[in-house]
């Protein structure tokens, strides 16, 4: 992910460009793939390959597009949530996650992550309810499965993650 996003940093979008995310690129963002999860992962032969599903690709901080990541990769989800994708050791989550971030270059501390987190699953969450209540079928589904609630309650989880 690092290298992607070191690789795209120069890149500047043609002016006007839409994203179906929303937003406006200005220097300092990049093009971000902005669903970089476990479902979205190509593999071959056991290794990761790459990413699949640029839909929501748009402009955000390379640490935004990392907290999705971790959310996903970690991971960060409610336990509820990863215990049914077969990940048990709640134990190992703080290591993981120092691991996760070192191994990116991430130089701030897991606290300040954390909140980088918190803030953009917040923001899935919400942008799930406001494009529900827009009339977007697909995310109506989503609200309707419930993922904007199980969003909110790994926020609530995320304040003892590291205790």
């Amino acid at each position: 992910m690092r290298a992607y996003h070191q690789a795209v940093a120069g890149f500047v979008p043609p002016p006007g460009a839409i994203w179906r995310g929303g937003g406006t690129w200005s220097p300092g963002l990049i093009i971000a793939h902005n669903d970089a999860a476990t479902y979205n992962a190509a593999w071959h032969q056991d290794k990761l390959t790459g990413f699949f599903d640029w839909d929501f690709a748009g402009p955000a901080t390379p640490e935004w597009d990392l907290a999705l990541a971790a959310f996903s990769w970690v991971p960060l989800h409610t336990r509820q949530w990863v215990a049914a994708e077969g990940f048990t050791d709640f134990a190992a989550g703080p290591r993981r996650l120092g691991r996760f971030l070192r191994t990116y270059g991430w130089s701030a501390t897991t606290g300040e992550f954390l909140d980088v987190v918190e803030a953009r699953v917040k923001a899935r969450a919400d942008g799930i309810r406001e494009r529900a209540a827009s009339g977007d079928e697909a995310f109506g589904r989503l609200l309707r499965e419930g993922i904007p609630h199980a969003l909110d309650q790994a926020i609530a989880e995320l304040a003892s993650f590291l205790r």
